[in-house]
């Protein structure tokens, strides 16, 4: 015996497979052949002369790699070992994401502008209300970046003439270098005057320090430690020998030991330590000029760009298939909005 709603389930089923109350797409796409092959046929007609209408670009690219430094005095002056490879050492990802960041701003972009007239290039309106929001927007349409899964940066320039899309590359990656360093060295620049200022005052407490020891030494205390140690030596022999007047004159010196030795100490402790200062902000000074007068390159360039003697776009095939697939897509389209619509009205008659 079925099971309760069996009859019910196979009813369904039948209506389902029923010829008569389903609709046989493949028997509709048939009968509606003629429709789809024209539209399509012509999508790809179509496609095929777009793709020898659109202007032919040609591609110019660069690939570089990060350096991991920018700084000449710790890859060269410093002495600690660990640093002295570093002036050949690749950057990682985070040094590519700031070459690619360099690359992408304002500056570098501002003067491939300016030396490539890409507003006449790109045939923007001078006087137009937009000319600088269009001209960026075709900039980005013809100069993009690309951060590839080796850490190395990629700068692809597309143009109509194969010479500048080569050219504006190489420039771009030379220009990193220029806009690069002229924002450190203005770091340098404003480093170098505080190490100096600092390196003067130094320098002038130490010229006080000298003259006012000077002054001690003067009343007789030029080395306290190694003068109470012969001061005592000698007065112990002129004890021994019994010699008073010997005795009277160490007293004397003692005194004046026992004035200016304190001040004499003190003097000399800051004294050393501004020596020690003056010899660490000279060190600093020499690396900071360095710093200041370096054009160490922020970039390892792999592949340089060249000019292509074939274009890269468009693609004919690929244009001619985008172009027969929307085609037929809209085909589909234009078919099944019309039996939808024959529909309603056979309903509504």
């Amino acid at each position: 015996m079925p099971p309760p709603g069996y009859s019910g389930i196979r009813m369904a089923a039948e209506q389902r497979a029923d010829p008569g109350s389903s609709f046989d797409l493949i028997v509709f796409l048939w009968k509606q052949r003629k429709l789809l092959i024209g539209i399509t046929l012509l999508g790809a007609i179509g496609g095929a002369i777009a793709s020898y209408v659109i202007p032919e670009k040609f591609e110019g690219e660069v690939i570089l790699y990060p350096a991991i430094t920018n700084s000449v005095s710790r890859s060269v002056l410093t002495e600690q070992s660990g640093l002295r490879d570093d002036l050949l050492s690749l950057g990682g990802e985070e040094h590519a994401e700031q070459l690619l960041q360099m690359l992408q701003s304002d500056p570098v972009r501002d003067r491939i502008i300016k030396t490539y007239d890409l507003m006449t290039v790109y045939g923007i309106d001078s006087n137009g209300t937009h000319k600088r929001a269009d001209l960026y927007d075709a900039y980005k349409d013809h100069v993009t970046f690309e951060l590839t899964k080796y850490n190395s940066v990629r700068i692809q320039v597309m143009d109509k003439v194969p010479e500048r899309a080569a050219n504006m590359a190489n420039s771009i990656a030379s220009e990193l270098d220029s806009v690069w360093s002229t924002m450190q060295r203005e770091r340098s620049r404003i480093g170098v005057e505080l190490i100096e200022r600092e390196l003067v005052q130094a320098e002038a407490k130490v010229a006080w320090l000298n003259d006012t020891l000077m002054r001690v030494r003067e009343a007789g205390v030029q080395d306290y430690h190694s003068q109470t140690e012969r001061f005592h030596e000698y007065l112990g022999a002129a004890i021994m020998k019994g010699d008073q007047r010997a005795i009277d004159r160490f007293d004397e010196r003692f005194k004046i030991l026992a004035r200016y030795g304190g001040a004499y100490l003190t003097l000399q402790g800051r004294m050393d330590h501004e020596l020690w200062r003056c010899g660490q902000l000279r060190t600093k000074l020499i690396e900071a000029r360095a710093d200041l007068q370096s054009a160490l390159p922020h970039k390892f360039v792999v592949d340089s760009a060249v000019p292509a003697d074939k274009k890269a776009w468009p693609v004919r095939w690929l244009v001619t298939l985008i172009s027969t697939a929307s085609a037929f897509l809209l085909a589909l389209l234009v078919v099944v909005v019309r039996e939808s619509l024959n529909k309603i009205a056979r309903a509504n008659g």
